[in-house]
């Protein structure tokens, strides 16, 4: 039986003109080089679920502080409305701050919902970006939007712009987004190539995925590295707003509803509606919520001058 399988063999090279062991020795170089790339994929792919995962996770601790940002938002309203001795000034600057800051938390979230990124990712993404410094332009990639924001994003993650030495987008990764462009190269089974050019050809094809996703490998850690220390520096930012919002809110709305009534009918009246205690409060308050906006590089030109003090 194998003298009569090898001499099929013979024959079928006299027959192909050596196109059978040629077409053979192609499927074999395809399968070695896609073997390769599968495993340098699990790697990526390894790397960008982490990342999304952290970056999602900046979105949701981002999406509840906004909730008792709100809550603040509505109390500092009342005071600047009150005009009871307050700095009110102080008032309509941090408010101006909170309405940019929701601009562009929305904006995120509308970027998300056209995308597989969702509200969470696309969230984080945009508190990403903001930490991200400058572009290679030289303008800040908080300022920027759509490609160019994207294309800088991956310019900085992929160690600098090419004219500055760095890896440039191609060793990048897209944050706008939440998503790791990992090159995909769907799998051809050996009986799929009938002929020897067409195995070769997407040896090729394989060979510049590798050649791509090894570019990344070498990014994705950088990437990694960044996106944990900006959830670790959000993750500070949203516990220190929140706890700070519900301890001055304790204080200067003691019972809850009773205490807004309490304060309108004073106000009404032309009294100040806040007890020292209060409007101390309110003034940390605008603080805090100075110091969590700062964090994304939110502010107000018109209230640098503006006193911080009540």
């Amino acid at each position: 039986m194998g003298i009569f399988k090898d001499s099929l063999k013979v024959i079928n090279e006299i027959v192909t003109l050596g196109g059978a062991s040629r077409l053979e020795e192609a499927k074999r170089a395809y399968q070695e080089r896609h073997d390769e790339y599968l495993i340098l994929y699990k790697e990526a792919h390894g790397y960008k679920t982490e990342i999304e995962e952290n970056i999602r996770a900046m979105g949701d601790a981002l999406t509840q502080a906004r909730t008792y940002l709100e809550m603040s938002q509505k109390i500092i309203k009342r005071s600047v409305n009150d005009t009871s001795g307050l700095n009110v000034e102080f008032g309509k600057h941090t408010l101006n701050k909170v309405d940019k800051f929701n601009s562009e938390f929305n904006s995120a979230i509308s970027v998300g919902a056209g995308s597989i990124a969702g509200g969470s990712l696309a969230v984080g993404s945009w508190a990403l970006v903001t930490a991200l410094g400058s572009a290679s332009t030289g303008a800040a990639i908080s300022g920027l939007s759509g490609v160019a924001a994207t294309n800088a994003t991956l310019a900085w993650f992929g160690g600098g712009a090419l004219a500055a030495g760095g890896a440039g987008m191609a060793g990048g990764m897209a944050v706008l987004g939440g998503i790791v462009a990992i090159p995909m190269v769907y799998f051809a089974a050996k009986g799929c190539h009938k002929k020897a050019k067409e195995a070769e050809e997407a040896k090729t094809k394989v060979e510049e995925a590798i050649s791509e996703i090894r570019k990344q490998i070498e990014a994705l850690p950088l990437a990694l590295g960044a996106v944990k220390a900006r959830k670790h520096e959000i993750d500070q930012l949203c516990y220190a707003i929140i706890s700070d919002i519900l301890k001055f809110t304790k204080i200067i709305r003691p019972r809850g509803i009773l205490s807004v009534m309490k304060q309108k009918l004073l106000s009404l009246l032309g009294k100040n509606p806040y007890t020292p205690e209060q409007s101390e409060a309110l003034g940390q308050l605008n603080l805090s919520i100075t110091r969590f906006l700062a964090g994304f590089h939110i502010s107000d030109k018109s209230g640098q001058n503006a006193k911080t003090e009540n």
